[in-house]
Formats: structure tokens, sequence, C-alpha cells
């Protein structure tokens, strides 16, 4: 498996992950998104050259209020933090059940903490549906102070639970 920038040969119309909000947002906005900047999608497939998508996740820049971080990182940064938006999750229904949500999961930490490193960033959020908080908590995210389906996690992999 492989993890890759989305290109316009990747079958986005022909990915069902069983939520048709996250379908329809894959097959009509992600490519757009990705061309006006707002945000990069990444998908999960078996080849380089694959036309299938195994499942796909979104990354974007975003700014969040110190307040609203779990208590132990606020801790020595300003009143408003860069961060990374973790947007968009899915795996496609013949492949649920395969660990690929944390693959993909783990790629994007790994990809943020890089980012991170050069440009700065103190973490990634997610706005979790309510039936992901466990998954998302049993990979290291942390309850946000202003929502509860809010989460966040460090971008410092060296102290993320699951490495």
């Amino acid at each position: 498996m492989l993890v890759l920038p989305l290109k316009k040969w990747h079958d986005r119309s022909g990915f069902d992950c069983g939520d048709e909000q996250l379908n329809s947002w894959f097959a009509q906005v992600a490519k757009q998104h990705k061309e006006k900047g707002v945000s990069s999608s990444f998908v999960v497939a078996a080849t380089d050259k694959s036309a299938e998508v195994l499942g796909f996740y979104a990354i974007s820049m975003a700014e969040l209020v110190n307040g609203d971080l779990p208590a132990l990182s606020r801790k020595r940064l300003p009143a408003r933090v860069p961060v990374f938006r973790f947007g968009r999750l899915a795996t496609s229904q013949n492949h649920q059940g395969k660990g690929i949500g944390e693959f993909m999961l783990f790629d994007a930490i790994d990809r943020v903490s890089r980012i991170a490193s050069e440009v700065g960033g103190v973490g990634l959020v997610v706005n979790a549906k309510p039936r992901a908080v466990n998954f998302y908590s049993r990979c290291g995210f942390e309850q946000m102070a202003d929502h509860p389906l809010h989460l966040f996690c460090r971008s410092d992999l060296s102290s993320y639970p699951l490495r």
C-alpha cells in the first residue's frame, strides 16, 4: 500500500466508503480544493499507477485559539497557534477493517510532523464524527476544550503513543 497525492487518474467517482457525504466530497470537491489551495488530499492505492482508491484523507492549515487546546498543550504558546486540520478520512467499503484508516492517520501525522519542522505548526486537529472519537482517542488525540468532538494531537511524533 502506498499513500500518494491525489492525481487525475485516481477513480474518485467509483469510491464508496458507505457515507454519501464523504463520497460526494471526494468525487466533486477534493480536486477543486487542491487546485484552489484550500486543502490537499492523499489516497491509499495498491501501486503508484493504481486507479482504485482504497482510502483517502485531506489536510489543510488552520489556526486555533490557545485556550481551546488540551491543557497540557497550551503551555508556552501564543494566544493563536498554527495547526493542521485533518479534514476528511475515509476507507472504501471493500477495504474497511484492514487497518487502512490507522495507516492513513499515521501517514498524516508523519507528513504534518515533517512540514511543521520546517514551517511551524503545533499539531493536528480533527472535528470527529461521534462514531470516530474512540478511534482518534486510541491513536493519541485528546479532547479540546471548545467541543467534545474536536480532538487534537501534537505534531511531535516522539510523544505519540502508537509509534
